[in-house]
């Protein structure tokens, strides 16, 4: 069986005919109708490479038994709530905007479960880890967090769960709600499976993603908090919840950072983003807004308030003089 077959083989929604524009590459499946209306496509990127489309709105409670086909899977959970429920392993709930990797291997059943009136948008790239995509074999060997999910000796459905940064949900979004001729169907969803495949290995090579070690000396956890604020300037996780990721009290961080350091935390974090945003002032034609999103403020407002204050020079007084 390909890939597609697998999938269909371990579903138990009903499938139904694709409309033309997945035809030959793509599949549909619908839940019963009195439970649920929406419906879930999969689309084949390359031989063992998938993506997945999950859009539904609950009538009633409804259940879907899906068979493991030895698949690593990352799922992008958008809106709604669902519970997965492995016959081997511990209960996944998606119960906000998430980013989850997981291994479903043979011979372990998963059951989604959605209750009354509830609703699910969600996106999924699946793939045989023996013979993955080539960017993921590339970095295989660095990609550890992934080794570990497949390494289970009970062979259990197996998870690590993430806040979903915004360039994964702006792709998936993308992906999902979708206006393109379907002529062109194809090619624009191949394309964006492998851009947002490509963000997320970013992603999980990042220092903030580095699995933090509690055996590991404050000093050591304290260099990996400060590489992620030097790489990750649009991440808009509270620094207490950053510092909660490598075993640091969120109590103590900003003392600890400037015990190493001489700033604290906040300050040093605020100083690498506007640090940046002197360059691409200074260095790049970007506009204002552009330049504050890729330095993590969602409001150029907010941007320009901040730079004054640490500066002493409005964002624009700057790009003019060139200082």
């Amino acid at each position: 069986m390909n890939a597609l077959e697998q999938i269909a083989w371990a579903k138990e929604f009903e499938e139904v005919l694709a409309p033309p524009e997945m035809a030959g590459f793509g599949r549909r499946w619908i839940p019963p109708s009195r439970y649920a209306a929406g419906h879930e496509d999969c689309f084949q990127i390359e031989p063992s490479f998938l993506l997945t489309t999950k859009h539904f709105r609950m009538r009633e409670e409804c259940l879907e038994t899906h068979r493991g086909t030895d698949r690593l899977v990352f799922l992008y959970h958008l809106d709604g709530r669902r519970t997965i429920s492995p016959s081997r392993g511990e209960a996944l709930k998606l119960q906000k905007p998430t980013f989850v990797a997981y291994f479903h291997p043979k011979g372990v059943d998963a059951i989604s479960q959605w209750a009354e009136s509830q609703s699910e948008t969600a996106l999924a790239l699946g793939f045989d880890p023996q013979d993955p995509p080539r960017v993921v074999a590339e970095f295989s060997d660095q990609l550890t967090v992934l080794q570990d999910l497949m390494h289970d000796s009970a062979g259990r459905f197996t998870w690590i769960e993430l806040p979903i940064c915004s360039e994964m949900e702006k792709v998936a979004r993308s992906v999902i709600f979708r206006s393109i001729g379907q002529h062109f169907v194809h090619h624009y969803v191949s394309a964006k499976a492998k851009e947002l495949l490509c963000i997320t290995l970013d992603k999980l090579l990042s220092p903030r993603f580095v699995k933090a070690d509690t055996a590991l000396g404050m000093d050591e956890r304290m260099e990996r908090l400060k590489n992620t604020f030097d790489v990750e300037l649009k991440s808009k996780l509270p620094i207490c919840k950053l510092a909660e990721e490598f075993n640091i009290s969120s109590r103590s961080v900003n003392k600890a950072f400037a015990d190493r350091y001489g700033i604290n935390a906040s300050d040093y974090r605020a100083m690498v983003r506007l640090s940046k945003a002197v360059d691409l002032l200074v260095n790049t034609t970007m506009p204002l807004k552009m330049i504050a999103y890729e330095v993590g403020y969602d409001h150029a407002s907010n941007f320009c308030l901040a730079f004054k204050k640490h500066y002493g020079y409005t964002p624009k007084e700057i790009r003019r003089s060139g200082l």
